[in-house]
């Protein structure tokens, strides 16, 4: 049986609850603490906390959240603690966060001096420096919320901010509208709160959230739509956010049920896939191997076709930066360690075939990574060099950065794939990552926790593998089901 690990999509919920904070002002003008309550599919699965306190001319907002998934038989959590420090007018002067997930832990830094971010990130007891732009119109946790009490809840205002989500470490412009006041349940208590509209665009994925504040700006519920149901959290009292969990397993709701079989010899072959939407949200990525056309009537047509015919040599002597960027490193594919340089060395030995090192390497990986399972949550190349665990993103950002390390651009991609049997379903395809490189002028693909890439992986989205390439996945997983599949050769 092929194995999909859940706690990859946990990680993308679990990004959506700091969208949630990140884009709304949470705190009021006070030194206070806000528990939340927090529902995945109707289902209490964690707490959220927010802290607000004044001291020395400076703000510091702090949010912690606990999640809890349930997966087959086992509890997965994953813990994470971001804070801002603001002057009292919302200059952002900086920011951290601490991402907990087991017993490994990911460190992240950020201080801001004028149009400048000087960033460090610490994992898997490597750290790594960056300086960034800084755009000094991006707003943190006061900032956005001075900016709500500025423009006010008259029902009809509409402004926009310039947002900086911490989780993501990526600026956003979101768009903000008042609606009208109503009576909202609160957890059994109905209060009279003002509904407000938020819009965003997050690594390519469009999302709106929906809040309800009271007169005084504090959010009391925020929801988003993901993966066809909702995240929700709730203002509640400290004792009901602490409470035990019911954690939801609505994951395995997110398996598409093929239309029929897919065989070994179909699987070679170039396969068209009928698919029905149930939202314009549901995106399907365009690639040298996936053609995607858009029908009249809103469904999709796509057509997968592996390549198989090709050479190149490495490493890449290209200048084009839309290329160049997937040979750097980052925290998650450390492609200029030692280490992954020796081993991706090791593996290619003296060929100088682009195509040959990539499969060598595929290969490499497959064997490599002997401890096959789902207990890892997401797990970066240089964890998964030195724990030689995991399942499809540990395979994919191992192989990946192994690839950058010879000179082979390279980069993540998620999608779903096909499988005959996965828990107690037959014939279905799950959520799943694999690399791509560009090897001879086009991206090819390669999977080293399957057998290999073939016509049953459908692409949603790609990336450098940061967590937030799999942002499509919120909009498109839950969204859509595939009505025929047909063999062209």
């Amino acid at each position: 049986m092929k194995k999909f690990k859940w706690t990859t999509l946990l990680t993308v919920v679990f990004s959506g609850i700091y969208l949630l904070f990140s884009v709304q002002a949470v705190a009021a003008a006070i030194d206070e603490t806000q528990w939340y309550a927090l529902f995945l599919a109707g289902k209490k699965s964690g707490y959220s906390k927010v802290e607000r306190s004044v001291k020395d001319q400076l703000v510091t907002t702090t949010v912690t959240s606990v999640m809890q998934i349930q997966r087959a038989d086992s509890l997965v959590q994953i813990k994470s603690i971001e804070q801002s420090v603001e002057t009292l007018t919302g200059e952002a002067l900086l920011f951290s966060a601490i991402e907990q997930e087991g017993d490994r832990q990911r460190y992240t830094r950020g201080v801001i001096n004028g149009d400048k971010l000087n960033l460090v990130v610490e994992s898997d007891g490597a750290t790594q420096y960056r300086e960034l732009p800084w755009d000094t119109s991006s707003l943190l946790f006061e900032g956005q919320r001075l900016l709500g009490m500025k423009w006010g809840l008259s029902a009809g205002t509409e402004y926009q901010a310039n947002t900086f989500i911490i989780s993501t470490l990526q600026p956003t412009t979101v768009t903000v509208k008042v609606a009208e006041t109503l009576a909202i349940d609160l957890l059994g208590k109905v209060v009279e709160l003002t509904k407000t509209d938020t819009s965003l665009t997050v690594a390519g994925a469009k999302m709106s959230i929906t809040a309800y504040v009271d007169q005084w700006q504090n959010y009391k519920k925020m929801s988003m739509a993901i993966m066809g149901t909702q995240l929700e959290l709730i203002a509640t009292s400290e004792q009901y956010a602490l409470s035990a969990n019911q954690p939801s397993n609505f994951f395995t709701q997110l398996l598409i049920k093929s239309p029929q079989k897919i065989t070994p010899q179909q699987s070679s072959s170039t396969l068209s896939y009928a698919i029905a939407r149930r939202s314009e949200q549901a995106q399907f990525l365009e690639s040298d191997e996936q053609k995607v056309s858009i029908l009249s009537n809103g469904d999709v047509s796509i057509e997968v076709t592996p390549i198989r015919k090709f050479n190149g040599r490495f490493p890449y002597t290209g200048a084009a930066r839309e290329i160049t960027q997937y040979l750097e490193p980052n925290s998650w594919v450390q492609s200029t360690h030692p280490q992954i340089i020796k081993l991706a060395k090791h593996a290619v030995g003296g060929t100088t075939s682009a195509s040959l090192a990539a499969q060598k390497i595929e290969a490499f990986v497959r064997s490599y990574i002997v401890i096959k399972d789902l207990s890892v949550g997401y797990a970066s190349a240089l964890q998964v060099l030195k724990s030689q665990q995991g399942d499809c993103t540990e395979h994919a950002l191992l192989l990946v950065a192994m690839l950058k390390a010879v000179g082979i651009p390279a980069r993540v991609a998620s999608g779903v794939v096909y499988v005959d049997r996965f828990i107690d379903q037959q014939q279905t395809f799950v959520p799943h990552a694999w690399a791509q490189a560009y090897i001879d002028g086009q991206w090819v693909s390669y999977d080293a926790a399957l057998a290999g890439f073939d016509s049953t992986h459908i692409l949603f989205a790609n990336g450098d593998g940061n967590p937030t390439d799999f942002f499509n996945l919120i909009n498109t997983l839950g969204n859509f089901e595939i009505k025929s599949i047909e063999v062209i050769n």
